[in-house]
């Protein structure tokens, strides 16, 4: 992504608010607010920031299950029942049959 499209300072982004957020939803790009000539703020619009939230989501699951692989290769794992009657005592809860 190249910064230099959709770079405004800080002082025209105050002044051209309404037309910035229209922007970044129109066009889906983020917008960079710079002060005194470096990135200060990243303006981006609510559905950007939904999808972007939802891929850094997405990554800690995926990393999370790799992680959990990880353990299982190496011996580190549980039978399934086992864990669950362990959570289940240490909860302090029963389980039907």
């Amino acid at each position: 992504m190249a910064r230099t499209t959709d770079v405004t300072s800080f002082s025209e982004h105050r002044k051209h608010l309404r037309e910035h957020l229209d922007q970044c939803r129109q066009t889906g790009r983020p917008m960079f607010i710079t002060n005194n000539g470096q990135t200060d703020g990243v303006l981006l619009s609510p559905e950007s920031f939904d999808a972007l939230a939802e891929k850094a989501e997405l990554v800690e699951t995926l990393a999370m299950l790799d992680r959990g692989m990880e353990e299982v290769r190496a011996g580190r794992g549980q039978p399934l029942d086992e864990a669950v009657r362990a959570i289940a005592e240490k909860l302090g809860l029963r389980l039907e049959r």
